[in-house]
């Protein structure tokens, strides 16, 4: 039986230790979608982490909790060294 120490990473910290050791899909949703306002902070465009996919015509959730159509996003991936890199 293990126990969890004050040393050990749990809950978030652990998700977030796992994601600096991964690629992470990040979407900035387009100046030219209708939902554009919902991606911005200060009037600028803000990356967001896709936390879910599924078999639909919206089928990116974001972290802002919203669902979003591949058409409406650009794709980025955040490499090993924490720099977002644009998907073709």
């Amino acid at each position: 039986m293990s126990t969890t120490t004050e040393t050990e990473p749990t809950g978030r910290a652990l998700r977030a230790d796992a994601e600096a050791r991964s690629l992470v899909l990040f979407a900035v949703i387009r100046a030219a979608s209708k939902y554009a306002y919902q991606g911005q902070e200060d009037g600028k465009p803000v990356a967001m982490r896709v936390t879910f996919l599924e078999a639909s015509d919206y089928a990116f959730h974001l972290e802002n909790g919203n669902r979003y159509r591949r058409e409406d996003l650009t794709f980025y991936v955040r490499g090993l060294g924490g720099k977002l890199i644009k998907l073709r």
